[in-house]
This record gives structure tokens, sequence and C-alpha cells, in this order.
């Protein structure tokens, strides 16, 4: 005698075989779409810092000073904190969205970075 369906265990061991599978993926979509904000949050506070690097290689060394601008959702501001006649230690610092421990995004991160720049 030929077998000719699947019984009740094999559909039920065959859903639950599914049901583990699509929840690994819907598990594993939060966590790409999690990271890639984090990507986009630390990709735009990296272009707020180089825009200002940028904009302080493009002064003239003997007009630089303190200034700050806003880059998108990014508040930068720099000032110097030491100089000798060939080069300016510039503090820059990006006041935004970042990221802190425990890679969440925060509305409001302070990051600072130093800069030395040369008279050329």
């Amino acid at each position: 005698m030929g077998r000719d369906g699947l019984t009740l265990i094999e559909v039920i061991v065959a859903m639950l075989v599914l049901t583990v599978g699509l929840l690994g993926l819907a598990a594993g979509t939060g966590y790409a779409i999690r990271n890639v904000e984090l990507a986009r949050v630390e990709t735009n506070r990296a272009a707020a810092k180089q825009s200002a690097v940028e904009t302080l290689q493009a002064t003239p060394f003997d007009d630089v000073v303190a200034g700050s601008e806003t880059i998108g959702a990014y508040q930068v501001t720099w000032s110097q904190l030491s100089s000798d006649s060939n080069w300016r230690l510039m503090e820059i610092v990006v006041e935004g969205p970042g990221r802190v421990a425990g890679g969440t995004v925060r509305g409001m991160v302070s990051d600072t970075i130093q800069y030395r720049l040369v008279a050329r």
C-alpha cells in the first residue's frame, strides 16, 4: 500500500522548521537595520569633522580664528588651544546625533578632536 500524503506530525514539524527560519530572518533584518542606522550617523559625524578641517585648511594661516558652523544636524565649533609661528593646535567639537556606549543613537553627543594646522 503506497503513501499518497503527509502525516499530521510531518506537517507540524515542517511548520516548526519554517517558523524558526522566519523568526531568524526577522531578527537578522532588525539587526541589519540598526547597524545601517548607526553607520549613517557615524558617516555624517565624520563628514562634519572633515568639513571643519577643510574649512580651517582653506583659510589663510594668519586669518584662522575660532568659529562655528552648522552642518546638517551637527553643530561644529573650533577654537585655538595653542600656537607657534609655524603651527596652530585647533580643537574641533562636534555636537549632534551620535552613538554612545552600547551602540545606541542619542540625540546630543559631543565629540572632540584636535587638529594641528601648519603654515604653508
